[in-house]
Order: structure tokens, then C-alpha cells, then sequence
């Protein structure tokens, strides 16, 4: 049996990968809901150039992205596209996927 990879230190590790300079303007809550083994739920927040993440729920996030752990995984290694992960619905997103794109912004390497 092949032992579960968490998304956990991904979202651990949000905080130390946040480009502050390209965040400074952000105000938003994301909500990832990741269902499957190595899965969780953790609410994302960039406000004012800084990244804080919780496990669990948030009441009212801005966008709220759901999927199985796996596919989140092969998304943000970039072994499955965004784009195609959306279009084929292996990616779910409610609220402002604008936002979401913004985010890949918000954690892209300073140029």
C-alpha cells in the first residue's frame, strides 16, 4: 500500500511563499475544501501582505475551492494543468474564480 501525501505542508508552507510586494492590496479569504485521503479543509488568508492559514471552515470566505486531494496535488506540482483541471471539473470553484487566478499571482516567484 502506497502511504497518503497530505496537502497539509503545502498550506503550512503558504505563509513562507507569500510575495508580499505583489499581496500588499489583497483582502481575501479563500475556503479549499479537499475531500480523499491526505485531504482538509483550510481557510487562506491574504490581507495587507500577509498569508494566514487555519484548518477548518470559515463562515463567509470570497471564493471557496473544492477537490479531491490528489487532483490538488497534481494542480499545484503542475502534473495537471489549471485550465483543464477546471474545464474537466477535477477543480471546483464557487465565488470570484478571478481570484483564484489572482492567488497563483500572490505565491509566483519575485520576478
Amino acid at each position: 500500500m502506497a502511504d497518503t501525501i497530505s496537502v497539509k505542508p503545502i498550506f503550512e508552507a503558504m505563509p513562507l511563499s507569500l510575495n508580499k510586494d505583489v499581496a500588499k492590496e489583497a483582502n481575501t479569504v479563500y475556503q479549499f475544501n479537499l475531500s480523499g485521503d491526505g485531504g482538509g479543509q483550510f481557510a487562506v488568508t491574504i490581507k495587507h501582505g500577509e498569508c494566514t492559514v487555519e484548518e477548518g471552515t470559515v463562515a463567509a470566505p470570497d471564493v471557496t475551492i473544492s477537490a479531491v486531494a490528489t487532483d490538488y496535488l497534481n494542480i499545484v506540482t503542475g502534473a495537471y494543468p489549471f485550465g483543464l483541471a477546471f474545464i474537466n471539473g477535477r477543480l471546483k470553484v464557487e465565488g470570484d474564480l478571478r481570484l483564484l487566478i489572482r492567488m497563483g499571482k500572490y505565491f509566483a516567484p519575485a520576478a
